[in-house]
């Protein structure tokens, strides 16, 4: 095989998610002939950007030598660029595209492409301007692939600037140009497009812009490569599925997302996703399984070590765990404030979005309320609520304001809760939540603690005293303490007469 073939199926390979092969496929490339040695180098150290841009700055300065031509010099200040700001070196990456410019006098279509990479490597180093000459700039390129990936930094900065609206329709786009030109996008990219329109578009309730994405979905051969970014989609394609109340998909979606988890802190969410799920049917055993598988998982991982939005994990799990297991919670909570998002990979959407904080605040303000610390708690929930609400996350920001009718009595919470739940009306989620916050269920009346009220459902759901002792993280003594003390305020003797008890009062 001739190195133009080579250079060409790398090409392909890399721009289709196969990076191995495509490394593979450019093996010895320094020793091939100019200019092809130098296009080979630089197609090399945009795969290794996807996984490790220090290898790929590591490999251009072995290389350096190679790059003589104008041409090849302007690739190589834009390719060290991105790897400079992938890196977190900022600075470095305007530097080289200052090289790449001076070459460029005369290039319409290069100088388009520097400035693509000077608003992507501004927004890297935190500055989200939508008006930036660059941007407007990068978007005249008479290339459809290209325009696709500053169409896709642009729904990010719309984000920023907290019009979700915006980066829906700019995200719409990138799908109408990615299926007119699917044969030349990434689909690196485009995989992070589609799960950014999925999640937004569903959490705004537009389902026009969630079933465009999901006919680009179906089109995609998604490599393993891409396991990422397809388990991302299949999560959100399983939320949206939720809150449109279609229990049946979202069932074998949620499923679906199980089995596709490329890491285990990818599996973890999975198994919390399930359990919220169970929770919200009111499928108390089937949720105290989970999280059990969930809680075990996270103990293994070393969370210092992740960098993506898996580290939402730790909130997810906090918030779900602090009414059954308040030390675990609280422990979750910690790791996640302590590692924070500054190590994050910058170049991830997650890694800005001011949500982030939201999430966090959340899980605070649930730690904070089985603690009865109400001013904490109260604090924590205004402050996601603010978020969610401004953005219009209406699920979410019905979570946080059940949260605060919950610690603060309030019935004008309660209603804002039911407020925010009327966007998704034919939802599990819906009637939870309204019944919810609009009476005090009977077992919060009977003066029963949030670990009484799981080990009354425990119980009813069959769970014998090794398992919830396993469960709750609580000696077996401790475990039939609390279940006398349940009985007894229940006014009730055995674990038969408590569940009849309970459905009576259609808890369970």
């Amino acid at each position: 095989m001739s190195s133009q073939q080579q250079l060409a199926e790398a090409r392909e390979l890399l721009r289709t998610g196969w990076y191995d092969e495509a490394l593979a496929r450019l093996d010895g490339c320094e020793e091939w002939k100019p200019p092809l040695n130098t296009q080979a180098i630089v197609l090399r150290a945009e795969a290794q950007l996807r996984r490790d841009p220090i290898d790929a700055l590591e490999s251009l300065a072995r290389t350096s030598h190679a790059f003589e031509s104008r041409e090849a010099l302007i690739d190589y200040y834009i390719i060290s660029s991105k790897a400079y700001a992938n890196s977190r070196n900022v600075e470095s990456a305007h530097q080289m595209l200052d090289l790449a410019e001076e070459l460029a006098v005369s290039q319409p279509e290069r100088k388009c492409e520097i400035a693509h990479h000077r608003v992507r490597a501004r927004y890297i180093g935190g500055i989200y301007d939508l008006e930036d000459p660059d941007l407007a700039r990068a978007l005249t390129n008479r290339d459809p692939a290209a325009r696709f990936l500053t169409l896709v930094i642009r729904s990010w900065l719309s984000a920023e600037a907290g019009d979700y609206r915006a980066q829906i329709t700019d995200l719409r786009e990138c799908v109408a140009l990615a299926r007119e030109h699917l044969s030349t996008v990434d689909y690196y990219t485009l995989g992070r497009a589609l799960y950014s329109l999925i999640r937004i578009a569903s959490e705004l309730g537009d389902a026009d812009a969630v079933d465009d994405a999901d006919a680009l979905y179906e089109q995609i051969e998604w490599t393993p490569d891409l396991r990422d970014a397809q388990f991302l989609c299949v999560r959100a394609f399983s939320w949206d599925a939720f809150l449109r109340g279609d229990s049946a998909r979202a069932q074998w979606l949620f499923r679906d997302s199980k089995a596709l988890a490329p890491t285990d802190a990818w599996k973890v969410m999975a198994h919390v996703d399930r359990a919220y799920v169970a929770r919200i049917n009111r499928n108390e055993a089937w949720a105290l399984e989970e999280l059990a598988q969930a809680q075990e998982l996270a103990r293994t991982i070393s969370w210092s070590e992740s960098v993506g939005e898996e580290r939402q994990v730790l909130v997810a799990l906090a918030g779900l765990l602090a009414p059954v297991d308040m030390a675990a919670a609280q422990r979750f909570v910690s790791t996640y404030t302590k590692i924070g998002t500054q190590s994050m990979d910058p170049t991830l959407a997650i890694t800005h979005d001011r949500r982030g904080e939201a999430y966090s605040q959340y899980a605070i303000g649930r730690v904070h309320q089985v603690l009865r610390n109400v001013a904490a708690a109260t604090a924590a929930y205004e402050r996601a609520y603010d978020i969610f609400e401004g953005a219009g996350h209406h699920f979410r920001a019905a979570l946080a304001a059940q949260g605060l009718s919950e610690v603060t009595n309030s019935e004008t919470w309660a209603e804002r809760a039911r407020r925010h739940a009327e966007y998704f009306p034919k939802s599990a989620f819906y009637q939870f939540l309204t019944q919810s916050v609009s009476r005090k269920t009977e077992l919060s009346m009977d003066g029963l603690s949030p670990l009484q009220r799981q080990l009354a459902l425990a119980l009813c759901a069959g769970l014998e005293v090794p398992a919830l002792s396993q469960r709750f993280s609580r000696s077996e003594f401790t475990i039939k303490r609390e279940v006398r003390t349940v009985y007894d305020r229940l006014g009730v003797q055995t674990r038969k007469a408590l569940r009849e008890l309970l459905e009576e009062r259609g808890i369970v």
